[in-house]
């Protein structure tokens, strides 16, 4: 790809945490101003991995600086038989031509992406890649991800602003529900919980983890663990139970991506028991909280061809802020 100056592709492995923070904390910068998300504690995390030099990816160097200073980055993890494309991103500023939708950056994303898949690709154990780019706008690298075999979904990511919150009153809970917040013991039947909400669902095709109860057993362990997602709020997060069986029928997990923003990293309901106003019951549970503890802003995303869930988000009062690509590449076995 023609970007005009030099150009570096060169493995992530070889650089520490400091030659990688000065374009963190530019990331970081755009993801405040972008998403209302405080990143520099997913940064911190992978600061620590870069250290461990066990990171797998790449960063893009431009050589005609004095020293060569490193102006883009791209990693991703391995998960068995799987690859997840974690991150990409390119400082703005930087000297470089813009794309043509306008992303400062742009072209060196884009061949820092290129190396990234041309490695997966050819990985022989590697039979999957997923990733979700949420900074960037969709359309930013779509065309890059088609043309190398990837399916793109388009997720939005909406805000609904709390400050100005005034909740209506819903029917109570019938007397068959227990509403209640999270516990620590739940992480078990919350997976099974995930793994029949998503089954034949769009999203288990972005995120594959939905699959199998092991495989929603780490998604959430990663959501109340890790910062990856924001900080876990247990206290914003809630169960409905089915008081018979004492099962989970629905769940809502909440985190704070800033001092001032909440986030719904998840929300489902048990195939049998929707169309009954669970999810709504547990979208007012969390708002009613973070608007509690003075978030002024609540966000979560949302696949768009998930029409239900959509129309309850915008009936709620929530709106769309941005938009981006999710985006999937299966190996085929002729």
């Amino acid at each position: 790809m023609a970007t005009g100056v030099s150009l570096e592709i060169r493995d992530l492995r070889h650089y520490s945490s400091h030659a990688l923070r000065p374009v963190l904390e530019a990331e970081s910068r755009l993801w405040r101003a972008r998403l209302n998300w405080d990143y520099m504690g997913s940064a911190r995390l992978l600061l620590q991995y870069l250290d461990s030099r066990s990171l797998p990816g790449f960063v893009a160097v431009d050589p005609a600086q004095h020293p060569a200073s490193v102006i883009g980055y791209i990693f991703c993890v391995y998960e068995e038989n799987k690859a997840v494309i974690g991150n990409v991103f390119a400082s703005p500023g930087n000297g470089r031509e813009n794309s043509p939708e306008s992303n400062p950056g742009g072209e060196i994303e884009a061949a820092l992406l290129e190396h990234i898949i041309d490695l997966l690709t050819h990985s022989p154990g590697v039979e999957r890649i997923e990733t979700q780019l949420l900074l960037h706008p969709d359309g930013s690298h779509t065309a890059l991800l088609e043309q190398a075999g990837f399916h793109v979904a388009r997720r939005l990511y909406l805000a609904r602003n709390l400050s100005t919150l005034n909740l209506e009153p819903i029917p109570a809970l019938g007397d068959e529900f227990l509403l209640r917040r999270w516990q620590d013991t739940d992480l078990a039947a919350a997976s099974q919980l995930i793994v029949e909400a998503y089954r034949n669902h769009p999203d288990s095709g972005i995120n594959d983890q939905y699959r199998t109860v092991q495989g929603a057993q780490r998604f959430l362990f990663n959501i109340v663990r890790y910062p990856g997602c924001g900080v876990f709020v247990p206290e914003a997060s809630f169960l409905v139970l089915d008081r018979q069986s004492s099962q989970p029928v629905g769940v809502v997990l909440g985190s704070r991506i800033s001092p001032e923003c909440g986030h719904i990293t998840q929300i489902c309901i048990r195939p049998a028991y929707r169309r009954l106003g669970l999810a709504k019951h547990l979208l007012h549970a969390s708002m009613d909280h973070f608007q509690r503890i003075g978030m002024s802003e609540l966000t979560l995303t949302v696949t768009q061809a998930n029409d239900s869930a959509v129309r309850l988000y915008l009936a709620e009062g929530f709106r769309q802020k941005h938009c981006f690509d999710a985006a999937v590449w299966q190996r085929f076995h002729l």
